[in-house]
């Protein structure tokens, strides 16, 4: 499992200050680019040098807490599934560890230029093993 650190900011909320639905993904987002980069393989990588990327499919999120600007957000993020060319990332989000949310993403990886499906390369599912949890939250 790996952890991200983020916070709520203005730009995060609606106007009574507290966070608009959609922003919930951008801390997913996040913590998936902090992760990419903590295992080598960082977005700028990704998008000019190798030969695969891997988009989202589909999301969904669950919001049990609302947050406010300036709270605090720990987003834990682990390999819930992996298959031959797709992926499921699963988020929870934390508030002084109070559980606030939760998130899953579903990626394919596809071939950079052509841009048709490919199975998961070696370097990435080596990395996305590494992280197949499934973490009792």
């Amino acid at each position: 499992m790996f952890v991200a650190h983020n916070k709520v900011r203005m730009h995060d909320t609606d106007m009574a200050g507290i966070l608009y639905f959609a922003r919930q993904f951008r801390f997913a987002h996040d913590a998936l680019e902090d992760f990419a980069d903590a295992n080598g393989l960082g977005f700028h990588q990704l998008f000019h040098k190798e030969e695969f990327i891997f988009v989202i499919v589909h999301v969904e999120g669950d919001y049990y807490k609302s947050l406010n600007v300036g709270d605090p957000i720990e987003t834990h993020l682990w390999v819930e599934a992996m298959g031959t060319s797709s992926f499921t990332l699963a988020y929870t989000f934390f508030r002084h560890q109070e559980k606030v949310g939760a998130a899953k993403t579903v990626h394919v990886t596809l071939d950079r230029q052509s841009r048709q499906k490919i199975a998961i390369p070696l370097k990435l599912r080596s990395i996305l093993d590494q992280n197949l949890a499934n973490p009792s939250l």
